[in-house]
């Protein structure tokens, strides 16, 4: 038995990122950090950890600091127990910078077109943070459910801010994409500059495709965790559609 429990509705962020977290640190300290990170190319669940505990740090600065100025994030050269405090303290860095600054007060982003406020970093963490925790869920073969309300919210913010403005995409064609439950769609349209995709709220009526399914599994599909096999997502209209957005 372990203590950490999924933090359910109404979606915390910063509780989010403690739990996840959490879940993360215990599992960590108890495992084999060099099992294989399924899905993750050559990383291993050391890779994970020091990625996310240096995006932890990342964020945490800019929060604080109001700014974008300076390094990006790095990946932690340390291992073992050193490598596991670290990542703790990360943590509890950056659910402090959420505790004591503003949600609404002004922070600047690498998201054009988003709100630049410090509830974007709050909730581009708490997304950041739950995908990693099922990745070392994953590898070591313990993966526990990620709410659908969240998995909503984390569909939303992906397409936001990695498929609409990233100029890499491949759809060639309008889809819908849907999940049942809670009931939430979205229009994806090719846009007139390549690579980029125009996102409308629910059925816009523009496309013959559509792609369902689980939120949790859709959220996973797209961040390529898993197959649309795997994932069981349906599909209607021109299966080269929906598969052109995995390209």
């Amino acid at each position: 038995m372990h203590s950490w429990e999924l933090v359910t509705m109404p979606i915390e962020p910063t509780q989010q990122i403690a739990a996840a977290g959490s879940r993360i640190s215990e599992l960590i300290r108890r495992s084999d950090l060099t099992t294989p990170a399924v899905r993750l190319g050559r990383w291993r669940v050391r890779d994970v950890v020091a990625h996310l505990g240096g995006v932890h740090r990342w964020a945490t600065r800019i929060v604080v600091n109001r700014s974008m100025d300076g390094p990006g994030f790095t990946k932690s050269k340390l291992d073992g127990v050193e490598l596991c405090d670290w990542f703790d303290e990360g943590v509890a860095e950056l659910v402090a910078a959420f505790e004591t600054n503003d949600p609404d007060g002004p922070c600047p982003n690498f998201n054009p077109g988003s709100a630049k406020t410090v509830s974007w970093w709050e909730r581009r963490q708490m997304h950041e943070t739950i995908v990693h925790r099922w990745d070392v869920e994953n590898a070591l073969e313990c993966t526990t459910p990620i709410a659908a309300d969240v998995s909503v919210d984390c569909i939303d913010e992906y397409l936001d801010v990695f498929v609409r403005t990233r100029g890499k995409q491949t759809l060639t064609a309008p889809l819908v994409i849907s999940v049942t439950e809670p009931p939430r769609s979205w229009t994806l349209v090719p846009a007139d500059r390549p690579g980029r995709l125009d996102i409308f709220a629910g059925n816009s009526g523009r496309s013959t495709t559509a792609m369902s399914g689980d939120a949790e599994a859709l959220l996973l599909s797209l961040w390529r965790r898993q197959t649309l096999e795997e994932a069981d997502l349906q599909i209607d209209g021109d299966p080269a559609v929906a598969l052109s957005l995995f390209g």
